[in-house]
């Protein structure tokens, strides 16, 4: 009986380490993720793209856990728009398409070396802009 104790302690106590090494680490975990979007100008795969490059670029929030993340058909439009009224037909600045993505995070109070420690964000927007050299890349995140 106390060696099947123990091994369930020492379990726990792996979980636990785990866990804390996670958190400090900045290795993410995700939630939910959401490629679909009725009605989307992009294809599935620049979507998953997007995905792919706001999770590689998540990693680096130490402790951080994110809870949801979608792709904005409505924010991507209305972004398209304003530079489209803004005369950019190729949308200029050097790119000619951009996606944005939506997202939901926590933050931990503990291991967290951002200013918002210990809170939740949500609505964080992660652009994503594309050129013909360089495809899709990260341009800016944060908040509209």
């Amino acid at each position: 009986m106390q060696k099947k104790a123990a091994i369930i302690t020492a379990i726990i106590l792996a979980a636990g380490i785990a866990f804390l090494y996670h958190m400090g680490c900045g290795i993410s975990l995700f939630a939910r993720v959401s490629t679909k979007d009725s009605g989307s100008t992009h294809s599935q795969k620049d979507i998953r793209e997007a995905v792919s490059i706001v999770r590689k670029e998540f990693r680096g929030l130490s402790g951080c856990i994110m809870t949801d993340l979608h792709y904005s058909e409505e924010k991507t439009q209305q972004e398209l728009d304003e530079l489209h009224a803004l005369g950019f037909t190729s949308l200029g600045s050097g790119f000619d398409d951009v996606i944005i993505m939506e997202s939901d995070f926590t933050t931990s109070k503990l291991f967290s070396s951002l200013p918002f420690a210990g809170c939740t964000q949500r609505g964080y927007e992660w652009i994503i802009t594309h050129n013909e050299a360089d495809g899709w890349q990260l341009r800016t995140a944060g908040y509209a």
